[in-house]
């Protein structure tokens, strides 16, 4: 039995423990003296060499060596291996140091491991299967049995056979990248080592591609295994609380992320909450002209932001499922998972529906199972690492438990027999689903709410992404479990449940999964376009010449990701207008600096755009290429120094505002704007516009407003706008007004504005001679600064409609 030593003829045993400071080479007596000789000694390859005295050491037995009949061979066969370990027992001295988290102890650069309560066997690792041997201290060759941990971890035992394996098979591969890495499998039992490769993806495809081709490590095996290390390591001490637990945990971790390079700093300027190990493999890959761009640029590569984001979605799914096994961390998304889990297992009893609520009844429901209908329904709600049990009368007085707990008072008796969990409590339902294989990589990225990737990733570039349940592996076009409504759901969560099947009957058709898979790419290309975007710093040293009081990096990263939120709560149909328009309305006002995003999605059902620029610095770029059926386009205080290519593609505009863009025209802009006839209103104001829009075709023109644009000749064509009311031209440069002003109808219902002009002294008395002869029903009003009498003006003022400066004010 594992811990005991062998059941064989009684030896007297030292009495008292062996002395450190005596040299020489001791052992118990053999328990099997009657046994063949040790095997072939193997070479050896120490991890310390070391030449002095031996410090753990006993008296050495006699060896006596007997020929053994025929008739016992078999007899003395099923204890070889055991028996062969007795040999190197030895008895544990009172003043050993404590193991390491792998089981080992180190004495004067000698490992010793324990394989009983109160015995030690010294090894070294052996070269070829990269495995620990069992060792003399008078051996030069190691001729031991190769060792393992057994499956609770406690103590090292030997293998049921001491061949090494072939070379080719997944236990030599592993063993072949642990010893990479500057590790050996033997400081893991096999059911950790095999954990360790599932949650970080690792299969024999990729060990194999690993090995052959001389590929580093995948990093999220590197940060898996120092992670169980490190759980290890704190579960080994077993000192503390299970809180203490925790943050002794986070504390280890922040240390270890905080001691970093200058890359990895400078990557996380970006990406806050890359890992080390994550940020260290991705500048691996990079070339030269990429670590130049994040050197001298803002930013990053956009193709090194997209393995970042692949990165940071493959840490959290291997954090999700290493939570289910590791003891000294306490995950939301691990939670979820085992909560799902659970719903799967064959008895589990599904009439009872249990969420997991974040804080509060009423907080965010980040996990549920059973019936969504079902009277029996109990609430756990998280409060810091813990759990409470939350019924429609009144919470569980019994206090926060661990979730395992927690679930298993809810068990009726007769549920917990059907599960086999009678006994024991939580540690039962713990067990069964430790022994249960991890869900799918697409079940696990659909419960933590994951999009897809996008087409533009290509998952087999990456060394860390394989296929398989879990492994990292891209999502090409997988086939999803959920129903079609739940995934239009998924996509618009706020979509009434008449249009969820109105949305299904018209747009999926004959091939909803089709349509489904594209939407849900380019919801995910919109989700990585806008995560790029958003953590996209400042510019170098550029703090240094900003006003004081401007916003801070982290202010402005934080204004980005409002603008993102919001654009994806716009393309998911949901409700961002503050007016409740609903989804056809987008409005903002932008608090960050720098070019507003390039999407390739499209928002085709959004008809009314309004931006307004709190902060200097924010330009349009070719953001409103993603708008194609803006009816009402309004853009204040965003630059845009020339005139944005996509207005142009928005057919059913119909109110267009460009006001304090720093925009021009040239002569093609202005031929293109003039082929938008189905304008209402324009205003170009607050705009070095230089040259005049024309304007003759837009018919339907109502509101025309070009003041202070630095114009000096009036917009052509307004003779012909029978239905333009205002037309705003004060503070320009007008001197001569032209001969189409006069052409107008003086019994149109128009204000033209012309304060702030050099108007000349022609041009004045033009203006006078048309209102003088104008008609008696004439609703056409003029303001100008004329330096008329008063008497003159009041009589203008209330009798031709022409009116002075002073007047308006």
């Amino acid at each position: 039995m594992t811990g005991k030593p062998p059941k064989v003829k009684p030896v007297p045993a030292p009495t008292k423990t062996p002395d450190f400071n005596v040299e020489g080479t001791h052992r118990l007596p053999s328990a099997s003296s009657a046994l063949p000789p040790p095997p072939i000694p193997r070479p050896l390859e120490p991890l310390h060499p070391y030449f002095g005295p031996d410090p753990v050491a006993v008296t050495p037995a006699i060896r006596v060596s007997v020929s053994p009949r025929s008739s016992t061979i078999n007899d003395f066969a099923m204890h070889a291996t055991t028996s062969s370990l007795a040999d190197y027992w030895i008895p544990t001295p009172q003043s050993l140091d404590e193991a390491d988290a792998h089981g080992i102890r180190l004495v004067k650069q000698r490992q010793y491991v324990a394989v009983a309560d109160d015995h030690i066997v010294q090894v070294v690792l052996d070269a070829r299967s990269g495995l620990f041997r069992a060792t003399l201290a008078s051996e030069l060759d190691p001729s031991g049995p190769l060792m393992k941990w057994d499956s609770e971890g406690r103590f090292w035992i030997p293998l049921a056979s001491d061949v090494t394996p072939p070379t080719d098979s997944i236990s030599a591969q592993t063993a072949q990248l642990f010893r990479r890495m500057g590790r050996s499998v033997a400081q893991f039992s096999d059911v950790m080592v095999d954990r360790m490769l599932a949650v970080s993806g690792v299969n024999e495809s990729l060990l194999r591609d690993v090995l052959v081709n001389d590929r580093p490590a995948p990093f999220l095996l590197e940060d898996t295994l120092r992670r169980f290390e490190l759980d290890q390591k704190i579960q080994a001490q077993g000192r503390g609380t299970v809180a203490e637990r925790f943050a002794r945990f986070k504390d280890l971790e922040d240390a270890f992320e905080s001691d970093c390079d200058e890359h990895t700093l400078r990557m996380r300027r970006v990406f806050p909450d890359l890992p080390k190990t994550a940020a260290l493999a991705i500048w691996r890959n990079t070339g030269a002209a990429e670590r130049l761009h994040m050197f001298n640029e803002p930013g990053m590569p956009q193709r090194v932001a997209k393995e970042a984001l692949v990165a940071l979605r493959d840490i959290r799914l291997a954090r999700a499922a290493e939570g289910i096994y590791l003891e000294a961390i306490s995950n939301p998304d691990s939670d979820r998972l085992v909560l799902h889990m659970l719903g799967n297992l064959a008895n589990w009893p599904r009439q009872t529906r249990i969420e997991i609520r974040q804080g509060a009844m009423d907080g965010d429901v980040l996990g549920a199972i059973g019936d969504v209908w079902s009277p029996i329904r109990h609430v756990l709600i998280r409060q810091d690492d813990g759990y409470v049990i939350q019924n429609s009368d009144a919470q569980s007085p019994q206090g926060s438990k661990d979730l395992y707990s927690t679930l298993w008072r809810l068990l009726l008796p007769g549920d917990r027999q059907m599960l086999g969990v009678t006994d024991v409590g939580g540690a039962a339902l713990q067990h069964l689903i430790h022994a249960q294989p991890l869900p799918p990589r697409q079940t696990v990225s659909e419960l933590l709410g994951l999009a897809p990737l996008p087409v533009t990733v290509d998952p087999a570039a990456a060394q860390y992404r394989q296929t398989g349940p879990l492994r990292g592996g891209g999502d090409n076009n997988p086939r999803s479990t959920r129903s079609v409504a739940d995934r239009v759901r998924d996509l618009y969560p706020h979509l009434p449940e008449e249009d969820v099947k109105t949305f299904i009957t018209e747009r999926l058709k004959s091939d909803p999964s089709g349509v489904l898979i594209r939407l849900e790419k380019e919801f995910a290309t919109l989700r990585d376009e806008l995560a790029i975007w958003t953590a996209e710093g400042v510019p170098p040293h550029s703090q240094a010449f900003e006003p004081e009081g401007a916003p801070a990096p982290a202010e402005r990263r934080q204004a980005r990701a409002q603008f993102s939120t919001k654009l994806q709560d716009i393309w998911q149909r949901k409700s961002v207008s503050k007016w409740e328009e609903g989804h056809y309305q987008f409005s903002h006002y932008v608090d960050f600096s720098g070019e507003l995003p390039r999407l390739s999605t499209r928002f085709e059902y959004v008809t009314e755009l309004i931006l307004t620029a709190n902060e200097p610095g924010a330009r349009i770029g070719a953001f409103l290429d993603s708008f194609p059926n803006i009816q009402c386009l309004g853009i204040v205080g965003i630059e845009m120094e020339e005139f944005a290519s996509g207005i142009f593609q928005m057919r059913q505009l119909s109110e267009l505002t460009l006001d304090g863009c720093s925009l021009k025209l040239s002569e093609v802009t202005v031929e293109g704007l003039s082929r938008i006839e189905t304008l209402t209103r324009l205003n170009l104001s607050n705009n070095p516009l230089t040259v005049a829009p024309q304007v003759g075709y837009m018919t339907g023109l109502t509101d025309l407003m070009v003041y202070k644009t630095n114009l000096s000749s009036l917009p052509s064509g307004v003779d012909r706008l029978r239905k333009l009311q205002v037309m705003a031209l004060h503070d320009n440069n007008f001197s001569d007004v032209g001969d189409e002003l006069f052409e107008i109808p003086d019994t149109q219902d128009l204000f033209i504005g012309l304060l702030g002009n050099p108007l000349s002294d022609v041009s004045r008395q033009r203006i006078n001679q048309y209102l003088e002869h104008s008609s008696l029903d004439r609703k056409v009003e003029i303001q100008t600064e004329d330096a008329v009498s008063e008497s003159d003006s009041d009589s203008q003022s209330s009798e031709s409609g022409f009116s002075t400066g002073s007047d308006s004010d």
